[in-house]
């Protein structure tokens, strides 16, 4: 309650009942226990808010009884739940029933209606949604097979940083497919959904790394492989080239050392691993001082002498390089004075996220 005004009385409290839970503060709880695995409080938060008519919740039902999260696997309820949450107009919920409709999940096949709930959810700006429908129309099922329509929708989808949407719209703009071939947009795309898990787009990185220029051999630092290394290689080779550790911590995901002479110029270096018992390095961040954009485009040029010119250039300084298993991307940032130079293995960094 808000303090009284000063100088005045405030009034006799009187007896009355306690406010109400808003639905916003149920929904954001329910999503905090999701986030932590609480998936029975989630759903104890969420069941009486879909029985009561909350299109969103009836959404979030079923997908706790589509995934079997805190409650046994059920098609039958989560598709109950999906319908009426896109009848209600959500548009997860017309995405969700749309995808239960295209693979004939607790109800016959039907490509078309599925097509029909896709459209009407990627208008509202779902982004699943969007790329399921480009994805429709790529294949010709459901819908008349048209690639301008996809590449539209996988735009769309994409805007909203989509990874499977991404890697469609990085493999048409590579073949020049519809859109004029470009292989700086296939890159940063191909880039974009990589970091996220998309296996596909890691391949095609993979495909599109220059090898005959040598540039999968500079996927290397401290003698070791990066795409290979794991956090008991890395520290041994670091212990041998005489890194200064800050920390070396296995309950941290990041071991971080002094620039120094081990990397003339820079501040700090810090070594970021995957989880798991062997945890495989997923990137490698080191920080050079930047007091403005001279020195920043110093350790652009610095990489350009190694890995040549980059694949693609986003604004002034943030460039990338394509190695195939490995990213390598130089980044200054006015902000902080600092200009980053990191390696990363996609297929692993994105393991990281969250951690």
């Amino acid at each position: 309650p808000a303090n009284p005004v000063p100088g005045s009385t405030p009034a006799a409290a009187t007896p009355g009942p306690l406010p109400t839970e808003s639905a916003e503060e149920r929904n954001r709880k329910a999503l905090a226990a999701y986030g932590r695995g609480e998936y029975h409080l989630a759903l104890q938060l969420w069941q009486p808010a879909a029985e009561a008519g909350d299109a969103q919740a009836m959404n979030n039902l079923g997908v706790l009884y589509d995934k079997g999260l805190g409650v046994e696997p059920d098609v039958g309820r989560a598709l109950h739940w999906y319908a009426k949450s896109a009848e209600a107009g959500h548009p997860s919920g017309m995405c969700n029933f749309g995808r239960m409709l295209e693979q004939g999940r607790g109800i016959p096949q039907d490509v078309e209606e599925a097509a029909r709930w896709f459209d009407l959810a990627a208008r509202k700006g779902q982004p699943e949604a969007q790329y399921n429908l480009g994805m429709l129309y790529e294949q010709g099922h459901g819908v008349g097979k048209d690639d301008a329509a996809a590449a539209a929708w996988y735009s769309r989808a994409a805007a909203a940083n989509q990874p499977n949407a991404l890697a469609r719209l990085g493999h048409f703009y590579r073949e020049g497919r519809v859109v004029k071939k470009n292989r700086e947009s296939a890159t940063l795309l191909l880039y974009g959904a990589a970091m996220q898990g998309n296996a596909a787009a890691m391949k095609e990185l993979e495909e599109m790394a220059d090898a005959s220029a040598g540039r999968t051999q500079n996927a290397v630092l401290f003698g070791l492989r990066l795409d290979g290394a794991d956090r008991a290689a890395m520290r041994t080779a670091l212990k041998q080239a005489g890194a200064v550790p800050e920390r070396e911590k296995d309950g941290y995901i990041c071991d971080v050392y002094k620039g120094g002479k081990l990397i003339p110029g820079a501040d700090q270096m810090a070594m970021c691993y995957g989880p798991g018992d062997r945890q495989p390095l997923a990137f490698v961040s080191i920080d050079y001082p930047a007091r403005d954009a001279s020195f920043g485009k110093r350790v652009r040029e610095m990489a350009e002498q190694r890995f040549g010119k980059p694949d693609a250039v986003e604004g002034e300084m943030s460039c990338l390089w394509n190695l195939g298993k490995v990213l390598v991307a130089v980044q200054y940032m006015p902000e902080k004075k600092i200009a980053s130079l990191m390696y990363m293995i996609p297929r692993v960094y994105y393991l990281t996220q969250g951690q």
